[in-house]
């Protein structure tokens, strides 16, 4: 029962966020309002609004004029199941701290996919959470370590992104990027922040190999970086431990 409560809990929270992520680029308030279709403005009622089983039920289109549901909204709620096995893989005492810093990378992953924009208020409003949560001991770095990683990932982040415009004359990366990268550092400290983006810059280089075969795109081409961060963060919080004995093992 507990787990089905909390899969329920997750794909609501993840709806949820969804909204918060559209109205935020949008510039609506997030309580108000009430949750309509972007095309005929109808109001969107509950049976319509259940997470995932709704768009499924409906084919990805409103019940009304029919027009295209975007594929994000299932793919955020489904992004969010994450916290689910976050409930069960954590230690309970770190499980706040980690829910609202997974919060904020699904609300980054859908504006940055959506609009290419990261919310700069969705990245620094939680770092001062994350140094207070290491300082009473609610996640696994200490205060420390977690305003070094904040100042590590922007940084770092930044240094990479000034090297590559100094070289090429082009922008690389957006100022968003950094911001979240901040905030990574602030939860997950200086280890977490290089693995972060370690493991970001994998996933997509093979995803943007992958676009550029089958789209035949130039080498212009843009694509989002938040999703790559917030994966590569989400990996590493869930398999830090096996990164580390792996890495012990080279």
């Amino acid at each position: 029962m507990v787990p089905f409560l909390i899969f329920c809990l997750s794909l609501v929270w993840g709806s949820f966020l969804n909204v918060v992520a559209h109205r935020l680029i949008v510039g609506l308030s997030i309580i108000t309002p009430r949750s309509h279709c972007i095309c005929c403005k109808e109001i969107i009622a509950w049976y319509d609004n259940i997470p995932l089983l709704s768009w499924i039920i409906l084919r990805g289109r409103c019940r009304r004029c029919s027009t295209t549901i975007s594929l994000l909204y299932p793919f955020i709620e489904l992004t969010a199941l994450t916290i689910l096995a976050l409930y069960y893989y954590v230690p309970h005492s770190y499980f706040f701290g980690y829910l609202i810093l997974f919060s904020a990378l699904i609300v980054s992953i859908r504006t940055d996919l959506e609009h290419m924009l990261i919310a700069s208020t969705i990245c620094f409003y939680p770092i001062p959470v994350a140094w207070i949560l290491s300082y009473n001991k609610l996640l696994p770095i200490t205060f420390f370590q977690s305003i070094l990683g904040t100042a590590l990932g922007y940084g770092l982040l930044w240094s990479i992104a000034y090297l590559y415009h100094f070289t090429t004359k082009r922008d690389g990366m957006g100022e968003g990027d950094f911001d979240l990268m901040a905030l990574i550092g602030a939860f997950t400290g200086i280890e977490g922040a290089i693995y972060t983006l370690f493991i970001a810059s994998w996933i997509g280089s093979i995803i943007g190999i992958i676009y550029l075969l089958l789209y035949k795109q130039s080498k212009e081409c843009r694509l989002p970086f938040a999703p790559f961060l917030s994966y590569g963060a989400i990996i590493y919080i869930f398999f830090q431990k096996s990164i580390h004995t792996w890495l012990t093992g080279l």
